[in-house]
């Protein structure tokens, strides 16, 4: 009932909604999508930065983004342990909202409801990690921010860069749970913005699309990245393992 409700509150208003997603920054076009193996060409996603994966962190600008990156998503239990690492840590937030913020107007991130893809880890776990909710707020302070943690999942489970084995796409979409309780403190803005860190094969992303856009059909849905996944030629194009069409 509470979901029906929500769904209710959230009815379209011709005079305002719109399918355009006129943001700033870096929008990931063909070329690109052949980095990302789950995205398709409806999906309407923009990024910050190239990220290269490679071997430890250089003294290049791809080294120095890549300790960014791994300073930004260290673990909270290490962090925790490690009052450096706990430092960098919340530089690199610092640091990717200061870049968030130049990169998109006023006005784009307040007609948005900002979605941040949750973590692998559950509220409670001690490496439960609330990054991307703290460097929304970070990003858009003094702004009207519609920041909500619409998605959860139950429980923590491995995160894919961490396992062997990664979660299929049918799975991954099975645990995705929408908040009611969330959804139903105030109207939704003129589109959600699903927002992570780091755009890899686009898996998370359309597990989270499908889920939010079967409750509410009616707002549009982009993604917005801190970075994406530079993918070696030869690996470009690859199909994704266990495709299905669970993200239609």
């Amino acid at each position: 009932m509470a979901i029906e409700r929500a769904r209710a509150l959230h009815a379209p208003d011709p005079r305002s909604r719109t399918e355009q997603h006129d943001y700033e920054g870096h929008r990931i076009d063909h070329v690109h999508r052949a980095d990302h193996c789950y995205l398709e060409l409806t999906d309407c996603c923009h990024f910050l930065a190239e990220y290269h994966p490679g071997v430890g962190a250089g003294r290049d600008d791809g080294g120095r983004f890549r300790r960014l990156v791994a300073d930004f998503k260290c673990r909270p239990s290490v962090a925790a342990r490690h009052s450096a690492r706990m430092r960098r840590k919340c530089q690199a937030i610092a640091t990717l909202a200061l870049g968030l913020r130049a990169a998109l107007a006023r006005s784009l991130v307040e007609a948005a409801t900002w979605v941040p893809i949750p973590p692998s880890c559950a509220a409670g776990d001690p490496d439960y990690d609330d990054r991307l909710a703290q460097t929304l707020a970070a990003a858009f302070a003094g702004y009207d921010l519609d920041l909500r943690l619409l998605l959860t999942q139950p429980g923590s489970m491995p995160a894919d860069h961490r396992t062997p084995v990664r979660i299929s796409e049918h799975r991954l979409y099975e645990r995705l749970r929408v908040d009611a309780s969330a959804l139903s403190q105030r109207p939704l803005r003129e589109r959600i913005v699903l927002f992570d860190d780091l755009l890899v094969s686009g898996k998370h992303y359309r597990c989270c699309r499908r889920r939010l856009h079967e409750l509410l059909p009616q707002i549009p849905v982009c993604g917005w990245f801190l970075a994406r996944r530079v993918l070696p030629q030869r690996w470009r194009g690859m199909p994704p393992p266990q495709r299905t069409d669970y993200a239609k």
